[in-house]
C-alpha cells in the first residue's frame, strides 16, 4: 500500500500552484478532485490550470468528458483510483487537488459505492433550488429521501441539508448507510491531507481578484461557446459556480453589475461549505499561504512535514 498527499481547500486559495510546487520537490504527478475540470471547454469558468501553470508535471483526470455528459462520484472513484495505483506502481506521488468534496472523501475513505445513482455529485444544484424555492423546500426535499437524516437537524441549518442532499444524490442508502460504510472502508491507501485556508479577508480579495481575471479573460463568451456546442443549460458542467451565472445573465435574467456581484457572492458561499466539508476528512492540517509569501515556500512547508512524518 503507497501514500498520496491530498492538497485541497476552499476555491481561490492558491491550491493548485501549491500542488504543482509540491509535485515539483516530491517527484509527483497531480490527480485532479474537481467537478467541473473533468470537462472539456470549462476552462475559465473551473479555473483550470494552463500548460504553462503545470510546469511539465502530468495532471490526470481534468478534461476527460464533453461538457453534455453526466460524471458520477462512483465513476470519478473508480478512474482515480486506478490512476491512483499506476502512479505509485511507479515510484511517484500521487496529489491529489481539487475542491469538490465528494470526491475527495470518496477516495481517502475508500467509499464503496456498489448502489451508487447514476448521477452522484450534485455539484451547485441544490444551491439553485434554495435561491429558487427556499430552505423549507430543500429541507422537505431531504425528508422525503431520508427522514431519519432530519431527526436532529433544523431547516435553517443549510448548509448541512445541502451536503446531506449532496451525499445521497449518489448513493442509494440512507445517510447512517453511507456513514457506517464511510467508517467500515478501508482506505486504498494511507494518505495526508492539508487544506490551504488563507485568512478570510485574504480569501475575500483572491475571490473578488478571481471574478474579475475570469470576466477579463472572457468567461461570458467561454459559456456561449459551450452552449453553442449543443450543451443545455442543466447540463452537469453548467451548474458549476461562474457558468449558472453567467447563463441567467445571458438569459437578460441579470444586469451585468448584478451578475458580477452574484458571482462574487455565490464564490465566497462555496469557499465557506469547501472549507466546512474539509473538516470531514479526520487527520488534517491547516496551512494559512500568507504564513510562507509563495507557493513554493507552502509546497515546501508541506514536504517537509511529510518527511517529518515519513511519509516521504
Amino acid at each position: 500500500m503507497g501514500g498520496a498527499v491530498v492538497i485541497t481547500g476552499p476555491t481561490a486559495s492558491g491550491k493548485t500552484d501549491i500542488a504543482v510546487e509540491l509535485a515539483l520537490l516530491i517527484g509527483g504527478e497531480v490527480v485532479g478532485a474537481d467537478a467541473i475540470q473533468i470537462f472539456r471547454h470549462c476552462d475559465i469558468g473551473s479555473a483550470k490550470p494552463s500548460d504553462s501553470e503545470k510546469r511539465g508535471i502530468p495532471h490526470h483526470m481534468m478534461d476527460i468528458l464533453e461538457p453534455h455528459e453526466n460524471f458520477s462520484v462512483a465513476t470519478y472513484k473508480d478512474m482515480a483510483g486506478k490512476i491512483i495505483d499506476d502512479i505509485i506502481s511507479r515510484g511517484k506521488i500521487p496529489v491529489i487537488t481539487g475542491g469538490t468534496g465528494l470526491y475527495i472523501e470518496a477516495l481517502i475513505k475508500n467509499i464503496d459505492f456498489a448502489d451508487a445513482a447514476g448521477r452522484g455529485d450534485a455539484d451547485e444544484k441544490y444551491i439553485r433550488i434554495l435561491d429558487e424555492k427556499g430552505r423549507e423546500y430543500l429541507f422537505e426535499m431531504l425528508r422525503q429521501r431520508d427522514p431519519g437524516s432530519c431527526e436532529k437537524l433544523h431547516p435553517n441549518n443549510v448548509s448541512r441539508v445541502i451536503r446531506y442532499l449532496e451525499i445521497l444524490d449518489g448513493f442509494k442508502g440512507t445517510l447512517g448507510e453511507y456513514m457506517k460504510r464511510a467508517v467500515e472502508c478501508r482506505p486504498a491507501y494511507d494518505y495526508m491531507v492539508f487544506v490551504i485556508y488563507p485568512k478570510r479577508e485574504h480569501l475575500y480579495e483572491r475571490i473578488k481578484r478571481r471574478t474579475e481575471g475570469m470576466l477579463e479573460a472572457g468567461l461570458i463568451a467561454e459559456t456561449e461557446g459551450i452552449l453553442a456546442l449543443g450543451t443545455g443549460r442543466g447540463a452537469q458542467s453548467m451548474q458549476g459556480i461562474g457558468y449558472r451565472e453567467t447563463i441567467q445573465y445571458l438569459e437578460g435574467l441579470l444586469n451585468y453589475e448584478e451578475y458580477r456581484r452574484l458571482l462574487e457572492r455565490n464564490t465566497r458561499r462555496y469557499a465557506k461549505r469547501q472549507y466546512t466539508w474539509s473538516k470531514r476528512y479526520g487527520d488534517v492540517q491547516f496551512l494559512d499561504p500568507g504564513q510562507y509569501e509563495t507557493p513554493a515556500k507552502t509546497a515546501q512547508k508541506i514536504a517537509d512535514i511529510m518527511k517529518k512524518a515519513e511519509f516521504i
